[in-house]
């Protein structure tokens, strides 16, 4: 799906460097669990980082630690032999933290605090000291799942906001392995990253790592200014030295597998079949997409204002037009995100309500998660993908949009505050707050 599943990783990223081992350390394990008539069934992810990373565990004798999430046996016994079963078949360790600990670090410090802060939302960040407590109790625990199992000269990779105090939990046991992070997530202007109580404490638990990797270049300038104002630290360009040692940083803009999702256009009777019904269906009108969590980064209302704004002001867009707006829920649980849904089907609502014929609807709207093969069908079938998010660290989207486009190329609206817009010089460039 979008931005927060990567499909490749560039080139000049430090694995071939490793040593024995490759242990990837995220915040859930790319494995789903459920319950089953006779008995609870476990199945690995297919997508995302594993689709790149597999053959490299495979490679180096991985290990995969993450958290398995709530859905798993409550009682103790099933429980070990559940995850004794991860890690044996798969690979995967799974951290298994406290119910009052894995809801107050998820959903309240590293959601509700980190995530809008690092976008850039000072406005949007809650400050509550015992989700704090909680965000240092589940990066131990990470830590420990992951000192326990390192050896002198593995290479361990870090991932993302939730587990920024990790690297230099690990760093302090001194266990001879090799730690890489990887924000996939913006690092804000030091004004803003500032304004974080623990700005400290983030920034020195980041520093433990012997390679910090961002998405863009500005994210990396942003960290540098955030180590001078806040702890006195000078760098360079792609390195800083702390405590007598250097720690290389670099911006590695993730990518994906192109091959992957042009085959599935091209070769795959399926999508093919999805494609020209897609095709039939929306004769004779341009077919709009735009593909998002429904994360309030994404600008889905503000994307549906501009639309509403253009069918008001220019009736000749009125039936030639069609907007398929595909929303993945995220985080339901948290108010913001609830309220978020509100407004986006209430807009969706609107639209539909004003202007819907009985041979047209302008919004076609997907509140759901899709299987790759239907969004490679519509990626292929739509004439524009409207990407703009009001920030984001890469935004895969419309990298996957132009691998799918195999016929006619379709045309890229992209909004000038995704990681992803300076690698695609041909997009038209939005602002997505003009609305």
């Amino acid at each position: 799906m979008p931005d927060s599943e990567p499909t490749s990783t560039s080139d000049s990223a430090p694995i071939s460097e490793a040593g024995e081992r490759l242990l990837v350390v995220s915040n859930r394990l790319p494995l789903t669990a459920r319950r089953t008539p006779t008995g609870w069934e476990s199945q690995a992810s297919s997508g995302g980082l594993v689709a790149v990373l597999g053959p490299l565990m495979r490679r180096f004798d991985g290990r995969w630690l993450g958290w398995p999430g709530d859905a798993l046996p409550e009682d103790e016994a099933g429980r070990a032999e559940l995850l004794a079963s991860w890690e044996r078949e798969h690979g995967f360790v799974a951290i298994d933290l406290p119910l009052s600990v894995s809801r107050a670090f998820y959903e309240g410090y590293a959601n509700a605090t980190l995530w809008p802060l690092l976008h850039g939302f000072p406005s949007r960040v809650v400050f509550d000291p015992e989700s704090w407590h909680a965000y240092r109790d589940a990066n131990r625990r990470f830590a420990d799942a992951l000192v326990e199992r390192l050896r002198p000269d593995d290479l361990a990779w870090i991932h993302d906001y939730q587990l920024l105090l990790v690297p230099g939990l690990v760093a302090e046991r001194e266990t001879g392995a090799a730690l890489g992070f990887f924000l996939h997530i913006p690092f804000p202007a030091s004004d803003v990253f500032r304004i974080l109580p623990q700005r400290e404490e983030i920034l020195r638990g980041m520093l433990g790592a012997d390679f910090i990797a961002f998405q863009a270049h500005d994210h990396v300038h942003n960290f540098r200014r955030a180590l001078l104002q806040v702890l006195g630290i000078e760098s360079s360009m792609d390195r800083v030295e702390v405590d007598g040692r250097i720690v290389r940083l670099e911006a590695l803009p993730i990518g994906i597998a192109g091959e992957e999702w042009a085959r599935l256009v091209e070769r795959d009777a399926a999508v093919r079949r999805r494609i020209d019904d897609l095709r039939r269906r929306h004769a004779g009108r341009k077919l709009v997409l735009a593909v998002d969590r429904l994360d309030y980064t994404k600008g889905i209302p503000e994307r549906l204002r501009a639309f509403l704004r253009l069918l008001r002001r220019s009736p000749e867009r009125r039936g030639p037009l069609t907007l398929v707006q595909v929303a993945v829920p995220t985080r339901e649980r948290i108010p913001r995100y609830q309220d978020l849904r509100r407004t986006v089907s209430e807009l969706v609502g609107e639209i539909n309500g004003e202007f819907s014929t009985p041979e047209w609807t302008p919004v076609v709207y997907l509140r759901r998660s899709i299987s790759k093969t239907e969004l490679a069908a519509l990626y292929a079938a739509a004439d524009v993908a409207w990407v703009s998010p009001l920030r984001d660290g890469m935004n895969l989207v419309a990298k996957e949009y132009v691998a799918c486009q195999r016929e006619v190329p379709g045309v890229v609206l992209m909004s000038e505050f995704a990681g992803a817009a300076p690698e695609l010089g041909e997009a038209l460039r939005v602002n997505p707050y003009d609305e």
